[in-house]
């Protein structure tokens, strides 16, 4: 049966067919979000935000980046007593969205610790021209710090020292999709049918890769849980971000020395691969409206899919990093004095009570654990630094 609201656009129907008219679900979601003349990425239709398409935490106000920024300077403070030979110390942000973290975080550095600013450089990582154009707005008028666009290509050849921050980028790398029925696995696949001279999107079973086989095969150890799991329904539908080797792979080559903090939508294998999870994690986002019909609005809509906590720790542990530890985005922030902020607005006087209110409201939204307090944060080290121990102070009890 035809699901109305999965019409197909012209351009993906040109796509398909040039592709000999079914693709992997992995092409679908690297097409809807990133085709350069369609994508939900690089036509900078994605709107963040309380009036867009999905809050983010950068969103809701710069706290956000006055927390993060207290365990940056700390891995900066880190790097120099080291006695790294790099002139500037990098804040490299990957995916930066509208900009503001960036932003928000440069102008807090530069207020807890005024002296460490001189030297720091920001670089953000933006493949797609619409969003890079939106960022330029943001942080153009920024004072007193070295700003530029990079790639990874770029940074590879000339690597940095510093920090990488990626905040809600990986889950939204193309997934493959994996259907598991009869005892068979198939790699889903999108294709097109045509009713009454008009397309539509459908889901079509394709044959596994050797690189999905693979996986199979190595999932009891990767995973740490029995896989596919026992008591799954006929047809039963997860993830696996295939992306994650290259991706950090190529990110440690991009630093001679420092930290990584991948901030994002995650969970435990063992929840991840829960046999009554039969689609899997993928939805799709719109105008504030979460949506189980992956396949309704392509390019007009965000897609994103879960980490899996143990595959994404043991992906970059194989490939240059080393895993200092992860928690809650709740308990982080709480280990970062969020309660401090919480306990000054105490102190507001009535006339801005507005404002205080509405900042109390967006900082228990970044704790609330049925929301943004559940990201994970997940910090790695460059594998090379065994002469460096950095401090993480996101990891340690909450201050009262």
């Amino acid at each position: 049966m035809i699901d109305q609201t999965a019409r197909c656009p012209k351009w993906l129907i040109e796509r398909i067919v040039d592709c000999g008219g079914s693709i992997s679900f992995h092409k679908y979601m690297d097409l809807v979000l990133n085709d350069p003349e369609n994508g939900f990425y690089s036509t900078g239709r994605l709107n963040i935000g309380r009036d867009g398409d999905f809050c983010t935490s950068p969103s809701l106000g710069n706290d956000f980046a006055r927390l993060l920024a207290i365990q940056i300077v700390d891995w900066f403070l880190d790097l120099e007593k080291s006695g790294t030979k790099s002139e500037l110390l990098s804040l490299v942000e990957i995916g930066p969205g509208e900009g503001t973290l960036s932003r928000d975080l440069i102008v807090a550095i530069a207020e807890i610790s005024p002296a460490l600013i001189s030297r720091i450089e920001l670089v953000l990582i933006e493949l797609n021209l619409g969003m890079k154009k939106r960022q330029e707005k943001v942080v153009n008028n920024l004072e007193g710090i070295n700003l530029r666009w990079s790639n990874i290509e770029d940074l590879i050849l000339r690597p940095v020292t510093g920090v990488v921050i990626a905040n809600e980028v990986l889950d939204a790398l193309p997934v493959e999709r994996l259907v598991f029925t009869e005892n068979n696995v198939f790699r889903q696949g999108v294709s097109l049918r045509k009713v009454n001279d008009e397309y539509f999107l459908e889901f079509v079973d394709l044959s596994p890769t050797s690189e999905i086989m693979k996986f199979l095969q190595n999932s009891n150890s990767l995973l740490n849980i029995e896989f596919p799991p026992k008591g799954i329904c006929d047809r039963w539908i997860t993830e696996w971000h295939c992306d994650l080797p290259n991706f950090f792979g190529r990110l440690s080559r991009i630093l001679i020395n420092g930290s990584l903090l991948v901030v994002d939508y995650a969970m435990e294998s063992r929840r991840y691969y829960s046999a009554i999870r039969k689609d899997g994690t993928l939805i799709s986002y719109r105008n504030q409206k979460a949506n189980s019909d992956i396949l309704k609005d392509p390019g007009l809509s965000d897609l994103t899919a879960h980490l899996c906590i143990e595959s994404t720790i043991n992906y970059a542990m194989t490939n240059g990093w080393k895993f200092m530890g992860e928690t809650r985005q709740g308990q982080a922030l709480l280990a970062l004095g969020l309660s401090k902020f919480l306990f000054s607005l105490q102190n507001i006087s009535s006339q801005d009570l507005s404002a205080a209110l509405n900042r109390r409201e967006s900082l228990l939204r970044l704790v609330d654990p049925t929301g943004l307090g559940e990201f994970r944060w997940l910090a790695f080290q460059k594998e090379n630094s065994d002469d460096l121990a950095l401090s993480n102070r996101f990891l340690e009890e909450p201050i009262n």
